[in-house]
């Protein structure tokens, strides 16, 4: 066997065995020329899929959020202005009982769509079984696009305890790989640290592997436990960040938002409206070209987007893909043609 063969086998062997194992790889090329799907939304603009945390002091009224964002999202309801896209829920409550259930959403009038809520009061740990128990339940009831775990310890165990943060990791990456598998919202809550901390995040109970492993992490904060108002800090992965201020309204058992991040939530409100709006003009409501042109175009109508550039434009445009489509009847398609991004605009309006 000469030089040249040997080697040639040797490289096969070493690409057969990169195919069995998980470490593949894809070129620039290929990647940029991906037809890609949108980002979904539990709720349209701040909770996109993905695993999340939702952490706070105990007693602070996390709880009532996560019961008030799963009856918007089983009801296809909003929770403060921002629309919730309708679709079953998976409520783990390992810290409820029937009798406490009914009885709080009873108090959040929550009647038309509670049919979409499935309820599980016990679970294993991870290592224990919840994962393939999750896995199977969600396999048999597709439609379930947000999956509630109140609290997140009671499924973390304390097989993880050993090494702290490389136990972190492994069991965010477990619940991540769940939601990217099915395409969903995992909302964990847990609690927050006491004392003293630089920011919201280093508040999240547990080590830095658990907040960073993380699709984005909403942090509920009071200055005294018997306030009635808190701070929500909302820090995703993929969407701009959010400061919420809210207020516990004990006759309706709900956060209701004081005051919001305007010039985030106002910019974004104002580009997919020039966006709609420009397509609703165009003849047959169709447009298509480059991402250049389209923000051409839209710089004469809209003065916020003048300030951007022709990249930022068009990732935010894909951003927005779903938010477009869901909530505002415009379908957006991009395809490589003659070595061009090429996308395709159409109005179709919403059902």
């Amino acid at each position: 066997m000469n030089e040249l063969t040997a080697n040639m086998k040797t490289e096969e062997a070493i690409k057969e065995k990169i195919k069995e194992s998980r470490f593949e790889s894809i070129n620039g090329k290929d990647l940029m020329e991906m037809d890609l799907p949108p980002l979904h939304y539990t709720i349209s603009t701040i909770l996109p899929h993905g695993f999340f945390i939702l952490a706070g002091g105990a007693k602070v009224g996390k709880s009532w959020l996560a019961e008030q964002i799963s009856y918007a999202v089983a009801s296809g309801g909003q929770i403060w202005g921002y629309q919730a896209i309708q679709s079953e829920v998976l409520y783990l409550g390992l810290e409820d009982t029937v009798t406490r259930l009914q009885s709080r959403f009873e108090m959040l009038e929550a009647y038309e769509g509670m049919e979409n809520i499935h309820f599980v009061l016990k679970a294993n740990s991870i290592t224990s079984g919840v994962e393939e128990d999750i896995r199977d339940y969600l396999t048999l009831h597709p439609n379930i696009k947000l999956v509630v775990i109140d609290t997140l310890q009671h499924i973390r165990g304390n097989e993880f305890v050993k090494n702290i943060y490389a136990g972190d990791v492994e069991f965010t990456n477990i619940l991540r790989q769940i939601s990217m598998e099915f395409d969903l919202t995992i909302l964990a809550l847990t609690h927050t640290n006491k004392g003293k901390h630089d920011d919201d995040i280093s508040k999240i109970s547990g080590s830095e592997g658990m907040a960073g492993g993380t699709d984005g992490n909403w942090v509920l904060t009071k200055s005294k436990r018997t306030d009635t108002r808190a701070n929500l800090t909302i820090s995703n992965r993929d969407t701009e960040a959010f400061e919420f201020a809210l207020e516990f309204d004990k006759e309706s058992c709900r956060w209701n938002k004081l005051t919001r991040d305007e010039s985030v939530v106002n910019e974004k409100e104002r580009f997919l409206h020039a966006i709609v709006n420009f397509v609703k003009a165009e003849e047959a409501h169709h447009w298509e070209g480059t991402a250049t042109e389209l923000l051409t175009n839209l710089q004469a109508r809209e003065p916020i987007l003048v300030s951007y550039s022709a990249a930022v434009f068009s990732k935010s445009l894909k951003a927005a893909q779903d938010s477009l489509r869901e909530i505002y009847g415009v379908s957006y398609v991009s395809a490589f043609h003659n070595k061009k991004k090429w996308i395709t605009l159409d109005y179709i309006e919403v059902k």
